[in-house]
């Protein structure tokens, strides 16, 4: 199993002093993974620089999306906005995933960069991305850590 850790920062870097939910799995920053996993996407359309381009969620965002209770979710794949841009604006870079509930698991499958979507000109395929699976108890301790 995957182990989930969420870190709150201090966002400083657009001049606004405000909190973001940093994700991270089995130790490592999910930006990074992302970016790792998107740079030969995003080479091939000839845009290096657009990979792992996100910010975490406000952190109350990010709870609720995690649960997939928030406003943030798409009703019709039943998909939570885990990431987005970095510029802050949401919904500009959006990145996200199926939060599914099996047994004493989380699963988070069906990643999806919402900008590069199966309709799109330029689909970026997830599906070598994951899954992530966590301890149903160890997830929703995480996530208590965040709730306001």
């Amino acid at each position: 199993m995957n182990k989930l850790q969420i870190k709150i920062q201090e966002n400083k870097d657009d001049g606004l002093n405000h909190s973001v939910a940093k994700i991270m799995i089995d130790g490592i920053d999910l930006i990074e993974l992302l970016s790792e996993f998107e740079t030969p996407l995003a080479k091939k359309e000839g845009s290096p620089n657009i990979a792992g381009q996100y910010e975490g969620l406000n952190p109350t965002t990010l709870y609720k999306n995690l649960l997939n209770l928030g406003d943030n979710s798409n009703s019709e794949d039943n998909k939570s906005d885990i990431l987005d841009c970095e510029c802050g604006v949401w919904g500009c870079w959006s990145f996200m995933t199926k939060v599914e509930v099996v047994n004493a698991k989380i699963i988070w499958t069906d990643f999806e960069q919402l900008h590069r979507a199966k309709e799109s000109h330029n689909y970026w395929d997830y599906s070598q991305f994951g899954p992530f699976v966590f301890d149903k108890v160890e997830y929703y301790s995480e996530l208590e850590k965040i709730k306001n």
